[in-house]
């Protein structure tokens, strides 16, 4: 089955991968271990990723290593690589500036077509968590959306729903302080039908069972799998045992 068509069937894990964090090798042995331990695809990106030459090399090396399905999480058209088999063509809903909303996705979307990866159409909208601002926070003007905004964010989801987007992905950014809210997942699960990816600040199984609860049918990690990997397995098994 592929990945569009799985998202919201069951819950997932998704692993991601920051081409700029270490080199491709390294991003191959950690993909390994990552499926070893039950996620479901590597997401490829990040918000300094700037060569695709560091994308395109960082995915070969994972499916050297990895079986796992490869899906673009792209800052800019130059993070897009042809050697990765899905996309999430993101709208940044709550970002003010015509770059992150449609520039970047109209310089992409002929690569996406030329090399025949599959888009799946997200609408990405960032929640703001922590006191300091995350990296992805300081790379676009946004509308702000703070962690007790339950009502904008939710308002975003339903325009998300109503433009045709097949999936939400909810972003507290990297290192982010705290997740994002159960109470904002679960307000957003009850006014729209959309997959609810969730990722930023999810450390802990307790933290990832919170988030699946409140309606996440994805939950992500990246700096977990790069800076404590051995966590990993406990936060994905959570998510497997969800299934059972």
């Amino acid at each position: 089955m592929m990945i569009e068509d799985m998202l919201g069937k069951k819950k997932m894990h998704f692993s991601l991968i920051d081409p700029d964090k270490q080199e491709p090798e390294k991003a191959g042995e950690i993909a390994k271990i990552c499926e070893e331990y039950g996620s479901d695809a590597i997401m490829v990106g990040g918000s300094t990723v700037k060569k695709r030459e560091m994308v395109h090399d960082t995915i070969k090396e994972i499916k050297k290593k990895c079986h796992l399905p490869t899906i673009l999480f792209p800052n800019s058209a130059e993070a897009v690589a042809s050697n990765a088999d899905y996309i999430f063509f993101m709208d940044l809903l709550n970002s003010l500036e015509y770059k992150y909303r449609k520039g970047e996705q109209l310089k992409g979307a002929k690569l996406v077509k030329e090399w025949r990866i599959k888009p799946i159409p997200t609408g990405y909208l960032i929640i703001s968590t922590s006191k300091n601002p995350t990296t992805v926070e300081t790379k676009t003007k946004l509308d702000i959306i703070r962690e007790d905004d339950v009502e904008k964010a939710v308002e975003y989801a339903m325009y998300a729903e109503c433009i045709g987007l097949k999936c939400l992905y909810l972003e507290a950014g990297s290192n982010a302080e705290k997740p994002v809210p159960d109470e904002m997942i679960r307000a957003i699960k009850n006014k729209v039908s959309l997959p609810l990816i969730v990722g930023g600040g999810i450390k802990t199984p307790e933290m990832a069972r919170k988030k699946i609860e409140a309606g996440a049918d994805v939950i992500v990690n990246g700096s977990l799998v790069e800076e404590n990997i051995e966590k990993l397995k406990g936060i994905i098994d959570v998510v497997k045992n969800w299934n059972s």
